[in-house]
């Protein structure tokens, strides 16, 4: 009997010819009318008008419609108490079953004169494959061909391709325009952050030239909305929508970003202005992706799924066009596990996956028909294959899928549009058709069907819908599950372990209940069963989800250096204690400390000298330990080569070609290929390099398959200014060559002295400079520190002889060095900000200065043209008419200059600690503790820097004095 239960869905018996505008009475004629099945020679008169209190409901119009194969009566009830009749019939051992009467309509197809090459909307076999491999795109034009929501929202669905031909003629009047920018005037008429993007957006040129190229973007949109019923070429899935083109321009994955940037904002426009301003965009569409990439690379792509999804954008992903399985090997997008994502694959004309087309059970969804799908062209009509044609067919449905009459899924999609998303693509996942090729290797183990995605949909305006817009909370040994819309009060619902075959059947599973008395840290795959809408069996797709309480590694937050220490934070999911291991590069032994905190301080640590670090996790309510984070690399500051704030470089592809190994000097690093295309080696191999000399280099590259040919530059920031000056390209090949290079670099004079930063770049793409480019997106970039030696060249072995007066201080250099020919003094007051700097050979003089006034100074001696090194800083002071000496002779310091402490001497008791202060050459105050004894105070300065330092004084009476002390 089960096999004539689809029948039911047709009325039989009274025919009724409708002409198209009279359906919508027709429909309300229908209320209260119901089908209802009997079992075999049961007397509908008896059984139902004793089910019918007649005093209430009236005496009910029955009719036999069918005796044979199926004993099936009409009954029309005229009042509200039909609900209380139909609880009674239900509980009737004779009554099988009971429907409401539905009111049919003509099959409806466009007039456009290719229609009957679009096999895929119906597919009579007649182009090839077999008949019926379509998407039963007729009978879902019956129910809706798209255009406007019920409350008359112009439904959008935005593009993101390689623009799109304009002048179509099949496309020209479905293109959608910003009629809140008026274009070309320069203005953000509407306030959404772009100007000028009348026409769409394009986010390499930031203009609206979207109307160019589209030899890949034309087609997709073809697919989703060529305009139908225009006695003009073929059909999309919707007759009417407009499409939004977005143009990515160059291949990138911040482009990606930016693309969906422009979706998301006018969606959120749109929602906050109630549609006066932004765009109803349901759905986008990426026929693009990169192969064999996790999403775990990717967080920033990924993530932008939901946050589309949380304004009501459900969005559509091109799996790869190779025999990949997505869940081990990655892809991307179609990786990505936003539940506002749908995941395509490609089928064929005969209902067969085809070969290269990417899968996998838990990443991929649906299979679509994209190979040689009929379409619009560029400039005409023809085939158009692979995922990229799949994908389009499913983000055309959900567009369709929005314009159905259904007001309550229209306020749903303004009140909740997230909501609403879900409901959507739930709707679509349980109304695929079963495919044997699909079979275990998608959610769905189906294809896309657009009769029964628009009818599943169609159910939250009728009696009976199944779960929809579901979600999935995970605790340690629970999930808890709720759906939005589903009008059961329970459902059928199974699970498993993902790597089990045996089901576990709960029945009557009502919303808001939860799975309980499962493993923590284990996958599950969950199915939900329904007997309301469609689902390709008794069961609808499966949905993946783990228990929580994993014992992972910790996630490092962030780690930070000083010139003697490193820092780091992390996070842990749930409670734990950790095992931190740290040790030289070169070493091979780990030093070992328990943590049960979450932060670490490495101190008493020599200057840019590197270490690795790695951490796990104890953790303990399951008393498990979770694997070592990546082992991560960090050094101490090494001078400007770390504290100067660099370029930054964008995601660089070094999957092809990398620096395998680099030598210079010292440093000979084998280091391999990198995710990112960057690796930094601060700290890790210094090297000095000194003025005036020459060093040899290699940088040898690896390929993972063909040998590239490649351009290699080595620079150094000379001048230590943070950036790369056209002086500091040392070395670049003028020409690409393969396997790497071997020359040589001379440091020249002009070179400042200290640690800076040396820059290797591999690049296949030639481009100037040494930061980042749109054009360099192949290759690696490895950053060293080095330092920078003058000393060889021309060293500082000058003394100074001062001599002073009230306004004018003279110095004069006794030069120990034959190479020494002048001196340059740099003098300030002190505490000022601001150097002046005279030149002199014999003597330099600095007048029209402050009486008894205390100044600084430091000086450089010439090489030629070469300066030495800077001394170290110092201070003198114009004499004063009266001569007040610095401080007292009861106060003494010592030892000075020290390297440790310091003892400050008294004769009595007037200074008090409370009162001392230490200041560095910039004024800036020092932290410092002093310990006082009878008539002795004692710092600790052994973790100053070298250099002058004063101690500021204040004694009882008010009097500040000023001792300077020189730490070694």
């Amino acid at each position: 009997m089960k096999l004539y239960q689809s029948l039911l869905f047709v009325l039989f018996g009274w025919q009724i010819v409708l002409c198209q505008s009279s359906i919508n009475d027709f429909r309300a004629d229908l209320k209260g009318q119901y089908i209802i099945q009997l079992e075999p020679n049961a007397d509908g008169y008896k059984i139902i008008n004793r089910s019918v209190d007649q005093s209430r409901v009236g005496n009910p119009k029955l009719k036999q419609i069918m005796n044979q194969p199926l004993n099936l009566w009409l009954a029309e009830f005229k009042n509200d108490a039909e609900k209380e009749v139909l609880r009674k019939l239900r509980s009737n051992i004779n009554v099988v079953h009971i429907t409401p009467n539905r009111a049919i309509t003509p099959r409806v197809l466009p007039n456009d004169p290719q229609i009957n090459k679009q096999w895929q909307y119906v597919n009579n076999g007649s182009t090839g494959g077999i008949n019926g491999a379509d998407m039963d795109m007729d009978l879902a034009w019956d129910i809706t061909t798209g255009g406007l929501s019920p409350s008359g929202d112009t439904i959008v669905v935005c593009v993101i391709d390689d623009g799109i031909n304009q002048a179509h003629e099949d496309l020209k009047d479905n293109i959608w325009y910003n009629h809140g920018e008026i274009p070309l005037n320069g203005i953000d008429d509407d306030g959404n952050g772009y100007i000028d993007d009348f026409r769409g957006w394009n986010v390499t040129e930031n203009n609206d030239s979207v109307f160019v190229a589209g030899v890949h973007g034309t087609p997709v949109c073809g697919i989703i909305g060529a305009r139908g019923n225009n006695g003009i070429g073929v059909s999309g899935i919707n007759w009417k929508v407009k499409i939004m083109m977005v143009d990515y321009g160059t291949a990138t994955e911040a482009n990606a970003l930016a693309s969906y940037g422009y979706a998301y904002t006018m969606r959120k426009l749109y929602n906050d202005t109630k549609g006066v301003k932004g765009a109803f965009i349901v759905t986008t569409n990426s026929s693009w992706g990169i192969n064999d990439a996790m999403a775990d690379e990717a967080p920033l792509w990924c993530a932008i799924y939901d946050a589309m999804g949380s304004v009501g954008i459900l969005s559509c992903g091109a799996t790869a066009n190779a025999s990949t399985n997505v869940d081990t090997d990655g892809d991307l997008p179609t990786s990505c596990t936003s539940e506002f994502l749908i995941s395509v694959t490609n089928i064929n004309k005969s209902d067969v996956k085809v070969d290269q087309a990417g899968y996998g059970r838990k990443s991929i969804d649906i299979g679509a028909y994209g190979e040689q799908a009929f379409t619009v062209t560029r400039t005409g009509y023809g085939g158009f294959g692979g995922t990229s044609g799949a994908t389009p067919h499913v983000a055309g449905t959900i567009a369709l899928m929005y314009s159905l009459q259904c007001t309550k899924f229209d306020s749903l999609s303004k009140s909740n549009p997230a909501a609403a998303a879900l409901i959507v693509k739930d709707m679509i996942l349980n109304g695929t058709s079963n495919l044997q090729s699909l079979k275990d290797i998608t959610t769905t183990g189906g294809k896309l069907n657009a009769f029964k995605a628009v009818s599943n949909l169609k159910t939250i305006c009728e009696t009976c819908t199944p779960p929809a817009g579901i979600t999935l909370i995970n605790e340690d040994e629970s999930i808890l599950v709720n759906w939005i819309s589903g009008s059961e009060t329970s459902v059928n619902l199974r699970y498993r372990k993902s790597d089990i075959e045996d089901w576990i059947v709960i029945s009557n599973f009502k919303n808001g209940d939860s799975i309980f008395d499962l493993d923590h840290c284990t996958e599950y795959e969950i199915q939900f069963g329904s007997t309301c809408g469609y689902l390709p069996g008794l069961y609808g797709y499966s949905k993946f989800i783990s228990t929580s309480g994993c014992c992972v590694a910790p996630t490092i937050t962030d780690i930070t250096s000083d010139q003697h220490s490193i820092g780091m934070n992390w996070t842990m999911p749930i409670e734990s204690v950790f095992k931190l291991q740290y040790k030289l590069p070169a070493s091979s032994e780990w030093t070992d400390t328990i943590i049960d905190t979450k932060s670490f301080l490495l101190s008493d640590l020599y200057e840019c000298t590197a270490y690795q670090f790695r951490i796990q996790a104890l953790c303990q309510k399951y008393e498990e330990t979770s694997p070592y984070a990546s082992t991560i690399l960090k050094s101490t500051s090494c001078g400007n080569c770390t504290s100067q704030e660099y370029c930054n470089f964008g995601l660089i592809d070094a999957n092809d070609e990398w620096i395998d190994t680099f030598s210079l000097g010292e440093i000979k690093n084998i280091s391999g290929s990198s995710q990112s295309g960057y690796q930094d080696f601060a700290g890790l191999h210094l090297v000095t390099l000194s003025v005036g000399k020459k060093y040899p280099f290699s940088i040898k590259a690896s390929y993972s398959g063909q040998a590239f040919v490649d351009y290699y530059r080595l620079l150094i920031d000379l001048n230590q200014n943070g950036l790369w000056d056209e002086e500091d390209m040392l070395f670049k090949t003028p020409l690409p060559v393969q396997y790497g290079v071997m020359d040589s670099i001379t440091i020249p004079s002009t070179a400042l002295p200290g640690i800076t930063k040396m820059r290797v770049i591999l690049s296949y793409e030639d481009f100037e400079g040494g930061c980042g480019s749109p054009d360099y997106e192949y290759g690696e970039i490895e950053d060293y520190c080095v330092l920078i030696d003058t000393t060889t060249l021309c060293q500082n072995n000058t003394s100074i002889q001062t001599l002073t007066e009230k306004t004018k201080l003279t110095f004069i250099p006794q030069y120990k060095d034959i190479n020494n020919q002048q001196i340059k003094i740099d003098f300030r007051p002190y505490l000022s900000n601001v150097w002046s700097s005279l030149v002199g050979q014999d003597s330099v003089v600095f007048d029209g200065l402050k009486e008894c006034t205390l100044y600084e100074y430091r000086f450089q001696t010439y090489c030629g043209e070469t300066l030495s090194e800077t001394s170290i800083p110092d201070t003198i002071r114009t004499q004063c008419t009266i001569n007040v000496i610095d401080y007292p002779d009861g106060i003494s310091i010592s030892p000075n200059p020290t390297n440790g402490t310091v003892t400050l001497h008294f004769d009595s008791d007037s200074i008090d600690p409370d009162n001392l202060q230490i200041s560095d050459i910039t004024g800036k105050n020092i932290r410092s503790h002093w310990s006082k004894t009878e008539n002795d105070l004692v710092t600790d300065i052994s973790h100053f820097n070298s250099g002058v330092y004063f101690i500021h004084i204040q004694d009882q009476t008010g009097r500040i004095f000023i001792i300077k002390i020189i730490k070694i």
